[in-house]
């Protein structure tokens, strides 16, 4: 695990978003790439999407994954015939369909989970006590910061 970035503090915006597409980057190639998922990737994004947003219809799934709404209807049936989602009547529309993940769905992406921590964690061996405990205080504030701008008004 290398790191690329200076330690130089970026003055601009456009640095920091720099920056942080970097930190992504970085994440997926050490602690992403290679895994294999249990299920196919459109698939994958499907749960993940539901366990973000607890139940939601086939056209809000679609439109977060940017997948037309006759992909998701194949992919949900899949995951429905899989029994890795349910499908329910919305109680306030009949006419909507709620699509929501059961706990064989939830195994899978904490299963994926897993995966990611033992490798993060076989990584950690790398770093000193005090480089850890940096760590943590850098990926701490990062989220907070994160949470901070997703709350706040585009």
């Amino acid at each position: 695990f290398t790191m690329t970035m200076s330690l130089s503090f970026p003055e601009s915006s456009a640095e920091i978003s720099s920056a942080f597409i970097e930190t992504l980057v970085l994440i997926h190639r050490n602690f992403y790439r290679n895994l294999t998922t249990p299920v196919p990737l459109n698939q994958f994004a499907t749960l993940m999407t539901l366990r973000l947003e607890k139940q939601a219809t086939l056209s809000e799934i679609g439109q977060r994954l940017q997948i037309s709404k006759q992909q998701m209807t194949n992919i949900c049936d899949k995951l429905l015939h899989a029994g890795l989602i349910t499908k329910r009547q919305d109680h306030e529309d009949r006419r909507r369909m709620l699509i929501s993940m059961t706990s064989a769905g939830e195994k899978i992406l904490d299963d994926q989970n897993e995966l990611v921590r033992q490798r993060f964690l076989s990584s950690l061996r790398g770093l000193s006590e005090e480089e850890r405990t940096e760590l943590h205080h850098s990926i701490t504030n990062l989220n907070h910061y994160i949470e901070k701008m997703a709350s706040t008004p585009r």
